[in-house]
């Protein structure tokens, strides 16, 4: 366990006992105008420090207002520089900063159109969108540390974004299962926002080792569709990731919403040489396959691997696998688009500053042995501050993402918890298209994520 993440947790039991009553959710619209397994020693995931948080969540039902429950698509809302023009976030902030409320915001100008606050001992803990732009499903559960470490039951909400009208965000409970004492690794909203898939592993704090489950549910009428399973627990990147954050990466829609891509993500230890090998692949699963087996049904489309020194974080090969991001599959189902970490030159000592090479990298499936290199950047830190890399959204085709990079956000937590940090531990925020890396201005309070989605 890292020192910010004994931080944060410290920090989350403290509040999580003052916790005495559920107050109704608080929903205040803003102005008008997203081998073998074993857990990597080190994470580079942006949000990691809200580790600690998603171990320790799980689920009970939100006091909400609820509205009618609309089934009817929404048009694709304009893109703003190549990206979607809203996007849902999970972002701690305040003096219970833990809640994680969720922020409702437009692309091209920065507003907000809406925060909404869960119930006091509540969170948000993840948000996937649908393709049209305006259509989002969330995840609810409370903070808990109960002895036997079980997972209450989750809380599913879609959300509608309706901007220019009297209610700009809708916010519904849905029929979805709550999923009791099951840990979620993945979660994603069909293109069509009419299913919603879930990965997770039963009865996980008293059955780790169960086979994992990807079911996909029926989003208005909750009813389970279809469901596999695997022993092999290295999908979805497995169990004990960094951050929720990795959640909602994890699964993606493809192909008009006739196929599901994930990863799989394992690290072997090699004492002798004091390496982690870390190995990733991309697998695809047509929802027209037989049987009910995760792998037998899904296929291997892309695969790389990463090598990192245990004692001076030493990774002279930029690759996607050193950084532990979920790559993604883009939704025509051609590219393979990842966030790639170099350190060629290590510093002897944890404070010496070395140069960093933080890349967003795209794979062809009918060449996914060749990566091109879609935007790069250098970066001057020391190995006890090291960068961190994200990937957060992709066009359908990789022609445009969002990414972040950063300079070790986790220990500005550390060293108070300030929704407001020190400018250098803030985030740069920016679309990578045409070779480049352009800042994205129009989120410049979102300094940590839990979730976001476009």
């Amino acid at each position: 366990m890292t020192p910010a993440e004994r931080v944060v947790r410290a920090a989350t039991r403290a509040y999580g006992e003052t916790v005495t009553e559920v107050r109704p959710l608080d929903l205040t619209a803003a102005a008008k105008p997203g081998e073998r397994h074993v857990r990597p020693r080190r994470r580079r995931r942006f949000p990691a420090w809200m580790a600690p948080v998603a171990a320790a969540a799980a689920v009970i039902a939100l006091a909400i207002s609820l509205v009618t429950l609309r089934t009817t698509p929404s048009r694709p809302a304009p893109a703003a520089g190549g990206v979607p023009r809203y996007y849902a976030a999970l972002t701690p902030q305040g003096p219970q900063g833990f809640q994680n409320p969720l922020v409702v915001g437009d692309t091209l100008t920065g507003a907000r159109l809406a925060t909404l606050t869960p119930a006091r001992g509540n969170w948000f803990t993840a948000v996937t969108a649908a393709a049209d732009d305006r259509t989002f499903v969330v995840a609810a559960q409370p903070f808990y540390d109960a002895p036997d470490k079980r997972f209450p039951a989750r809380t599913w909400y879609l959300l509608r974004v309706a901007p220019g009208t009297s209610s700009q965000v809708r916010l519904t409970r849905l029929p979805i299962p709550d999923l009791k004492g099951d840990d979620v690794l993945a979660v994603a909203l069909s293109g069509s926002g009419q299913q919603l898939a879930v990965g997770f592993i039963p009865n996980y704090a008293t059955s780790p080792k169960s086979p994992v489950q990807l079911r996909i549910y029926s989003v208005t009428t909750g009813k389970l569709e279809r469901a596999w399973s695997t022993s092999d627990q290295t999908v979805f990147g497995g169990p004990g990731r960094a951050s929720t954050g990795s959640v909602t990466t994890a699964l993606k829609w493809v192909d008009d919403d006739r196929a599901l891509a994930f990863p799989t993500i394992s690290t072997a230890s090699n004492p002798r040489k004091h390496e982690d090998v870390t190995h990733e692949t991309m697998r695809l699963l047509d929802m027209s396959a037989d049987g009910s087996d995760l792998i037998a049904a899904s296929r291997v489309i892309w695969s790389t691997q990463g090598v990192l020194n245990q004692v001076t974080d030493y990774a002279g090969q930029l690759s996607c696998a050193n950084t532990f991001i979920n790559p993604m599959l883009t939704a025509d189902g051609k590219t393979i688009v990842c966030a790639a970490l170099e350190f060629p030159n290590p510093p002897r000592t944890l404070t010496a500053p070395g140069r960093w090479t933080l890349a967003w990298l795209a794979y062809s499936t009918s060449d996914p042995t060749v990566a091109r290199t879609l935007a790069q950047v250098s970066v001057d830190a020391s190995r006890g501050n090291s960068p961190s890399i994200d990937l957060l959204w992709a066009d359908s085709s990789g022609g445009t993402l969002i990414g972040t990079w950063s300079i070790e956000a986790a220990i500005a937590v550390a060293r108070g918890g300030s929704p407001n940090p020190p400018a250098a531990y803030r985030p740069h925020w920016g679309v990578i298209a045409d070779g480049k890396f352009r800042q994205l201005t129009t989120v410049p309070d979102m300094n940590y994520i839990v979730s976001i989605a476009w």
